[in-house]
């Protein structure tokens, strides 16, 4: 047996599911302990879950959709938070659920530092521009759309609030990414009042 290699215990008929999960989570840990995408390798993938590489390309064909599935995964928790925090917040009106969606991403962030560095920090490898309309980047986007919509159906339209989504969007990326690369704890308060000011701000526009 190789040095260094913990052999897993095989998977019984029908638990194929568990040994995806386990690949998924230990290329995950890895790339964002990483932060390159050009640094995790299938072989290194299977070593850490103890598993043969083959076993690896039983699951996903090749580095790229491993990362895909993981990158997309990651997108899907944030979507699934900000949808949530809307509707919690929409007892208190369209405005009321997109301030709920600003103050969530903040604390996402923050409760999630090296899952944010996942999605939007990570060096990776550069796609073709065919990809870039399929990337769960998107998902996201059409969330801010939707909910800045809501708050803006006496304005000039779909276009106006895009500009408007990204504009807000880009503005709370800026700001938690500064919060979790700072050398202390942010401010959770702080984080909110910003959320509420770049709110605010936003649609006035």
């Amino acid at each position: 047996m190789t040095e260094g290699f913990k052999r897993r215990t095989p998977s019984r008929w029908g638990e194929g599911g568990a040994l995806k999960e386990e690949i998924l989570v230990a290329a995950a840990r890895m790339l964002m302990e990483s932060g390159r995408e050009g640094d995790l390798s299938l072989r290194a993938v299977a070593r850490e879950v103890g598993i043969s590489a083959p076993s690896v390309y039983l699951h996903f064909k090749d580095r790229a959709e491993l990362v895909a599935t993981v990158t997309r995964r990651a997108y899907e928790r944030l979507v699934a938070q900000l949808r949530e925090a809307g509707d919690r917040g929409g007892e208190g009106g369209p405005r009321e659920a997109l301030r709920a969606m600003a103050r969530r991403y903040g604390h996402f962030a923050l409760d999630n530092p090296k899952l944010y560095r996942l999605m939007f920090g990570i060096e990776r490898i550069e796609g073709s521009r065919d990809e870039l309309a399929g990337h769960p980047l998107w998902t996201v986007q059409e969330v801010w759309v939707e909910a800045v919509s809501a708050c803006r159906d006496d304005r000039t339209g779909a276009a106006d609030d895009e500009r408007v989504a990204k504009l807000l969007w880009f503005s709370l990326h800026g700001v938690v990414a500064m919060a979790v690369s700072m050398p202390f704890a942010a401010s959770r308060q702080g984080m909110e009042e910003m959320a509420d000011d770049l709110l605010d701000l936003a649609l006035t526009k």
